[in-house]
C-alpha cells in the first residue's frame, strides 16, 4: 500500500515519503480505516543511525506502511536530498505539526488512543495536555519500564482491554522496534505510531515549568536535564549529517562520468610512453 504515496526521499538507505502535513494525516487516517495493523514510522536521526547499524533494524522500519520525517535532521536530509536548493520555512516542525493536525482530526470523530511512554512524568504531561487541548479523544497509556520483567505482556493487555483506534509507543527507537516485533500480531488496535517522543510538542505547547517540579522545588535539575537532552541531540545530529553528506559525496563520485574524450586518451598514452622509456633507461 505505501508504494502508491508518491515522492519519497532515499535517507541513508531509508525511504522516507515527502508530502504536507495535511496529506500525511489523511494518509494516516486512510491506514486506521483500512483491514490489518498499518504502521507509521516516524524516523528521527537516532533511529536512522540505529537502521545503519543494525540489519534487522532497518528491514523493520522499511516494512511500515508509512515513513515519516520524526526529527530536524531527517527533514533537513530529505531537503537536501531533492537537492531543490531552498529550505522551507518551518523546517523540524513537521512531527510537531502532524500530532496536532491528527489530535484535531481524531477528537472531532471522538476516537481513543492509547500512550506508551518512557517515563511517568511524560505520561502525565501528555494526559494533561490532552485533557486541556482535545476533550474529545479518550485516552488511555501507561509506562513500559525498561528493566521489569512481563512490562511488554501488560501493556498489550491493556492496550487489548481498551481496544484505542490509535496506539502511540513513545520510547526509545530500539526498544520500540523490539516491542513491536515481538507483540504487534497480538494488539487489538486500528492504527501503530511509532514516535520516539511527543515531549517537543508538549514542551511547545505547554512553556511554563510542571508543577509537580516547582512544587519538589527541582526546577535546576528540569532545567539541567533539558540542557542535557539538547546537547546530546546536537552531538547525534552531527555524526547524522557528517553521515548523509558522506553518503552524498560518493553518490557524486560514482555518477560523474570518466572523462573519454580524444585530449584525455592522448594525454594517457603519452603517459605510458614516458613511463617505458623510463624502464629502459633503467
Amino acid at each position: 500500500m505505501k508504494d502508491r504515496y508518491h515522492k519519497k526521499a532515499n535517507v541513508l538507505g531509508i525511504d522516507v515519503s515527502v508530502m504536507r502535513v495535511d496529506k500525511a494525516v489523511n494518509v494516516s487516517m486512510e491506514l486506521m480505516r483500512g483491514k490489518g495493523l498499518p504502521v507509521i514510522y516516524f524516523l528521527s536521526a537516532i533511529s536512522s543511525l540505529l537502521c545503519q547499524n543494525n540489519e534487522q533494524s532497518a528491514e523493520y522500519v522499511k516494512s511500515c506502511n508509512l515513513i515519516l520525517a520524526g526529527d530536524r535532521h531527517i527533514e533537513m536530509a530529505v531537503h537536501h536530498r531533492q537537492d531543490n536548493g531552498q529550505i522551507p520555512e518551518g523546517i523540524g516542525e513537521f512531527a510537531d505539526n502532524y500530532l496536532k493536525r491528527l489530535f484535531s482530526k481524531i477528537n472531532r470523530e471522538g476516537r481513543s488512543i492509547y500512550m506508551v511512554m518512557e517515563q511517568e512524568s511524560y505520561l502525565e504531561s501528555m494526559e494533561e495536555y490532552m485533557e486541556e487541548s482535545y476533550r474529545n479523544i479518550e485516552v488511555h497509556g501507561n509506562v513500559m519500564r525498561k528493566e521489569t520483567k512481563g512490562e511488554a505482556d501488560r501493556i498489550v493487555n491493556e492496550i487489548n482491554a481498551c481496544i484505542p483506534d490509535i496506539v502511540f509507543v513513545c520510547i526509545p527507537a530500539e526498544r520500540q522496534m523490539k516491542f513491536m516485533e515481538k507483540h504487534a500480531a497480538m494488539m487489538n488496535t486500528r492504527l501503530c505510531i511509532l514516535i520516539e517522543s511527543v515531549q517537543p510538542l508538549i514542551r511547545k505547547e505547554t512553556e511554563a515549568i510542571p508543577f509537580w517540579v516547582e512544587k519538589l522545588h527541582l526546577e535546576g535539575i528540569y532545567s539541567w536535564f533539558k540542557k542535557e537532552q539538547k546537547i546530546k541531540n546536537t552531538i547525534v545530529g552531527s555524526v547524522f549529517k557528517k553521515k548523509v553528506l558522506n553518503e552524498a559525496s560518493e553518490e557524486e563520485s560514482e555518477q560523474k562520468p570518466e572523462d573519454s574524450s580524444e585530449e584525455n586518451i592522448l594525454d594517457v598514452q603519452e603517459e605510458n610512453v614516458d613511463t617505458l622509456e623510463k624502464r629502459r633507461q633503467y
